[in-house]
C-alpha cells in the first residue's frame, strides 16, 4: 500500500471519528436544551399531590424527579395495588412525548425517565421510555 492510500484511510477515519463525536455532543446538547426548557417550568404539580420538582441529564437519560410530599416509599411498595400504579405511570410516559421541549429528542437514543420518590428521597419506582418510541410529530 502506498503512502497516499494510507493518508486517505487516516483522513477517512478522522472524518468518521469527528462525525461520531459531533453526534455525541449533539445528543448532549439536545438533552441539555430539553432539560433547561423543562426546568424553567418547575416545580409544577404532577398528579394527586405529587410534584415534579426537577429535571436532570444523566448520560443519555432525561430524568424528571417527581416527589410525593406525604408518601412513604416502603409502605407504598407493599400496597396490593402498587403494581397497578406502576403500570399506570408507565403508560402515562407517552405524555412526555407531546411536550415541545421533547420534540428534538424523538427518534434519538435519549431515554425519558420519571423517578418517583417519597418525602425523604426514597425511591418508589422509575418509569422509562426510550425517546425513539415516541411517535414522530406530523410533518
Amino acid at each position: 500500500m502506498h503512502l497516499r492510500d494510507w493518508t486517505r484511510i487516516v483522513r477517512f477515519a478522522l472524518v468518521v471519528g469527528a462525525m461520531a463525536l459531533t453526534g455525541c455532543r449533539g445528543m448532549q446538547g439536545k438533552l441539555e436544551t430539553a432539560r433547561a426548557e423543562t426546568a424553567s417550568t418547575l416545580p409544577s404539580p404532577y398528579l394527586d399531590g405529587l410534584v415534579t420538582e426537577s429535571v436532570a441529564v444523566d448520560g443519555d437519560r432525561l430524568v424528571f424527579l417527581v416527589r410525593s410530599p406525604d408518601g412513604d416509599a416502603e409502605k407504598t411498595r407493599a400496597h396490593p395495588r402498587f403494581r397497578a400504579l406502576r403500570e399506570s405511570e408507565q403508560q402515562a410516559m407517552t405524555e412526555l412525548c407531546a411536550l415541545p421541549a421533547m420534540q428534538p429528542l424523538i427518534g434519538t437514543d435519549a431515554v425519558l425517565v420519571r423517578r418517583f420518590v417519597d418525602r425523604d428521597g426514597a425511591l418508589f419506582f422509575e418509569s422509562i421510555l426510550p425517546a425513539r418510541e415516541c411517535a414522530a410529530p406530523p410533518a
